[in-house]
């Protein structure tokens, strides 16, 4: 019996790092609508797990949520975006690349792609073309 609690116990200790971020802290993603000549945007939103709907942007508005990062830590957000007759998906949130490094992710779309905006430094910008390669 001494034996099947150490193994347990010993994957724990393995599992454990990898999986401390899903066990904690909550994601906040914020999209910001900010392309040029005063034009909505039509924002839809979703996971595996949940659909966020279709959201629609003014200029300068913003849509958000919160979410913790599933077990697996293979949450993952895409979106796709509209407006007129322009039509763009992205990846806007994936936990194996931005779960280390982003737990407040604020986006600003633009014609040409989405932009991660970060205080203090330079906006990681996106063309539309490389998206599936973020």
């Amino acid at each position: 019996m001494s034996v099947s609690i150490r193994n347990f116990f010993l994957l724990w200790l393995l599992v454990q790092p990898s999986t401390s971020h899903a066990s904690g802290k909550k994601t906040t993603v914020i999209v910001t609508n900010k392309l040029q000549g005063g034009r909505d945007l039509l924002v839809h939103c979703e996971s595996a797990d949940d659909d966020l709907g279709v959201q629609h942007l003014h200029p300068n508005a913003s849509f958000s949520w919160s979410f913790r990062i599933n077990f697996f830590i293979s949450t993952l957000f895409h979106c796709s975006f509209q407006w007129e007759s322009v039509l763009h998906k992205f990846v806007i949130y994936n936990a194996r690349k931005d779960a280390d490094k982003c737990v407040l992710c604020s986006w600003i779309v633009k014609e040409d792609g989405p932009c991660l905006v970060s205080p203090g430094t330079k906006d990681d910008c996106y063309s539309w073309d490389s998206l599936e390669e973020r």
